[in-house]
């Protein structure tokens, strides 16, 4: 794939030296990044940072995400509108990969202090840092629209075919450029520590936006509705960029030409050239400042510790010993400011409104007939699936970028480990659980009324006991003491469905208990809480190896 990348960069050549940067050392910059992001082991996703296996893997799963959306070509009659569904897909998805995965590549202030010292120009850097990305996104979105080209192909002819792969390129080029745009006016209004959460909180949005659009979107292209309708062109059109490329596009199919289509077809191209120029030899100088201030403000806050009045914490109440307190600590003080751990797990509270909709289909047009269908179905079992995901922080609780940090339990006094984990899972359940169950509580007094109530305490005890066991019988580690590239192990994919598995189970097993007598259903309940506190002595007493 590098040397792929290097044929197309000498086909640039011309347009990068237009761009007021340096060819040569634009190539070396591109060649060098590109063999180190190669050479590196497999098992590591840092940022572009892609083995060429996994790489290649993650191009396979995009093609066959493909099929789906080239199976609006089957199912819509207008050319142009299908054709402004799919660019509008596949800068969603652009978008999303460049927000979540090459944001580091963009930010990344190493560049600045290895390379600007030396004669490279502002310009140069910021150039080959784009071309960087556009690498590996034009090639996600060739495999993302490579199922769409072949119907186009066959539908439309082999003129339409490669306008549309072009399309696909100038679709990638304006998908980073918007959001380099974005990146950097972003930064004009929040600076620092702030911008990284303010990113981090993006990412998170957008992994909730892609989850919905894979629920929804099947169901859209199957209305009648979208089916039968035809894209008119008005003002605002012009300001969306997939109807640029569908007009691009269009002008090829030799079908439907007029000054409209001829127009939108002409700010793909301007958009993508001048954009470029703009960029890269007005706003380059702008960036790197940018970049190299933000890497100042973020040492100079990691310098600076805040010490505030004692507020009061629960830790006392619910630890039994200094050792929890320790692990509660531990993982509220990490959990709040590691922005990883919140990007693998704030997107499931998110992903709770959209499993809501799916599940309970509700009437947006009368709330009122929404409540009333919801109180006489059978739907509240689906609150006790819901609460599954506000333990998804557990999960989570061993891994961090730094493992190197694990030598600290075997340097300090500690004889029982295992009080350190259970006090961080207390510490989680409280900051993460027991939110979302008081919300669903509320939910199902509202819906419900108190009669329901017994099965959502016993539901939520259920959820708490699996985990426990869950830990137990995975030998879950140390909190923060395993790399995050180790959660990529297929063990944890099976862990998931096994605890998805039991749920089902005990959603089950609650409906029939429900049916029963009160005292047999308030003696379930003291059954599950004397095997939570059996579980917790298990993990206690349980021996760990710290490597």
């Amino acid at each position: 794939m590098e040397k792929i990348a290097m044929f197309i960069i000498r086909l640039l050549k011309h347009p990068i030296q237009w761009w007021g940067a340096d060819y040569n050392q634009v190539e070396i910059i591109l060649r060098t990044k590109l063999s180190m992001d190669f050479r590196r082991s497999p098992s590591m996703f840092h940022a572009s940072g892609k083995s060429e296996k996994t790489f290649t893997f993650q191009l396979v799963i995009l093609l066959i995400l493909g099929i789906f959306i080239a199976v609006g070509f089957s199912k819509i009659s207008s050319f142009l509108l299908n054709l402004t569904i799919c660019f509008g897909i596949i800068m969603t998805m652009l978008g999303s990969s460049i927000i979540t995965e090459f944001s580091s590549v963009l930010l990344d202030h190493r560049d600045n202090q290895i390379l600007l010292v030396r004669p490279i120009s502002h310009r140069t850097l910021l150039l080959a840092r784009l071309l960087h990305i556009q690498f590996y996104i034009g090639f996600m979105a060739l495999s993302l629209s490579a199922i769409s080209s072949i119907v186009i192909a066959y539908k439309h002819g082999a003129i339409a075919f490669l306008a549309f792969l072009i399309a696909v390129g100038l679709c990638a080029w304006i998908t980073l450029l918007i959001t380099t745009f974005f990146y950097m006016a972003l930064s004009r209004v929040i600076s620092g520590e702030r911008f990284k959460d303010m990113v981090s909180y993006l990412q998170i949005v957008m992994a909730v936006i892609i989850f919905g659009g894979y629920q929804f979107l099947p169901r859209i292209m199957e209305s009648d509705a979208l089916r039968n309708s035809t894209m008119t062109i008005h003002w605002w059109t012009y300001l969306i960029p997939p109807a640029w490329l569908a007009g691009f596009v269009e002008v090829f199919n030799f079908q439907e030409i007029n000054l409209e289509i001829m127009l939108l077809a002409s700010i793909a191209l301007l958009v993508c050239i001048a954009g470029a120029i703009f960029l890269v030899r007005f706003l380059s100088g702008g960036y790197s400042r940018v970049l190299s201030e933000g890497a100042a403000e973020s040492v100079e806050s990691e310098k600076t510790v805040e010490r505030g009045k004692t507020k009061f914490s629960p830790l006392r109440l619910f630890c039994i010993s200094e050792m929890e307190q320790i692990g509660w600590k531990l993982a509220m003080s990490i959990t709040k400011r590691d922005r990883k751990f919140k990007q693998a797990v704030y997107p499931s509270f998110g992903i709770i409104i959209v499993m809501a909709v799916l599940m309970i289909k509700p009437d947006f047009s009368s709330f009122a007939n929404t409540i009333q269908k919801l109180s006489e179905s059978k739907n509240f079992y689906f609150f006790l699936f819901f609460g599954f995901f506000g333990t998804t922080a557990i999960t989570q609780l061993p891994y961090t970028d730094t493992p190197e940090g694990a030598w600290i339990y075997k340097a300090l006094p500690i004889k029982n480990h295992g009080h350190i984990l259970t006090g961080a899972i207390k510490a989680l359940l409280l900051k993460f659980f027991l939110p979302l169950v008081m919300v669903l509580l509320a939910i199902t007094l509202m819906i419900w009324g108190v009669s329901k109530v017994p099965g959502l305490v016993m539901g939520s005890m259920l959820i708490i006991l699996i985990n426990l066991y869950s830990i137990i019988l995975t030998k879950m580690p140390l909190p923060f003491t395993q790399a995050r590239d180790m959660q990529q192990k297929g063990s944890n994919m099976a862990k998931m469905f096994f605890l998805m598995a039991l749920l089902g189970v005990s959603i089950f097993l609650v409906s029939l208990i429900l049916n029963l007598s009160i005292w047999i259903v308030a003696a379930f309940c003291v059954l599950i809480i004397l095997m939570i506190i059996n579980a917790y002595s298990i993990i206690r007493k349980r021996e760990y190896i710290i490597s």
